[in-house]
């Protein structure tokens, strides 16, 4: 899956599932035109930020993650300059899972998903998501 999509004429994308699906398709963003200085990439070593697998109880979250993730003073030493974060956000179900979705903490929560895993098996899906105060909220419906 790649996970930046270039517009077509229009701003328009095509789609073409191998068979019979439903498509849900949410826009977290844009890159700005060429020639714009504001919007920069600057990759990093990969580093997990978190993983629900080995903290608190041991047990998968549902509903709100408490507390939320803090990429700032995490072990990957990500700096408060940032403006956003790009994650690979990877869920590892215990039966079906309806949603995941990612926000900057301290704003509401957004109506869109991260990613889906209805079916029940590992996914993951790049995002994107604004730097505020260098947390992320986190929040799995199912």
């Amino acid at each position: 899956m790649r996970p930046f999509v270039p517009a077509g004429t229009g701003g328009a994308i095509a789609v073409y599932p191998s068979s019979n699906t439903e498509l849900v398709a949410d826009i977290d963003g844009y890159f700005a035109p060429p020639g714009r200085v504001d919007c920069r990439c600057n990759p990093t070593v990969p580093c997990r930020v978190i993983d629900t697998r080995k903290i608190g109880n041991g047990l998968p979250f549902s509903g709100t993650l408490s507390p939320p993730v803090d990429a700032v003073d995490s072990v990957c030493a990500i700096p408060t300059t940032a403006q956003a974060y790009a994650f690979n956000a990877t869920v590892v179900p215990v039966g079906s899972l309806g949603y995941l979705t990612l926000w900057p903490d301290s704003e509401g929560q957004p109506v869109v998903s991260t990613l889906n895993a209805i079916d029940g098996a590992i996914s993951s899906n790049m995002s994107i998501v604004p730097n505020v105060n260098g947390k992320i909220d986190a929040y799995a419906a199912g």
